[in-house]
């Protein structure tokens, strides 16, 4: 059980950091490409992002799980 948990936290961990560094380069796009926009436009977009990586991140976490799983079954 303690072994399953391991790798899923491993996955949690691995997931939550490739979505976190491909939301901030789109963040970071977005950001210099609506720098003309108002304040409340580029925060709504920023907000809508962190939801996004909120949502996705235990779903992509259980896929990399799957992934370890068959990898260290090898």
């Amino acid at each position: 059980m303690q072994a399953i948990l391991a790798i899923y936290l491993k996955s949690l961990f691995i997931s939550a950091v490739l979505v976190l560094i491909l939301s901030g380069l789109y963040m970071l796009g977005t950001i210099s490409r609506n720098y003309d926009k108002p304040l409340s436009v580029r925060q709504n977009k920023i907000f809508d992002i962190l939801l996004i990586d909120i949502l996705t991140i235990p779903i992509l976490s259980f896929a990399v799980l799957a992934i370890l799983i068959i990898l260290k079954s090898r």
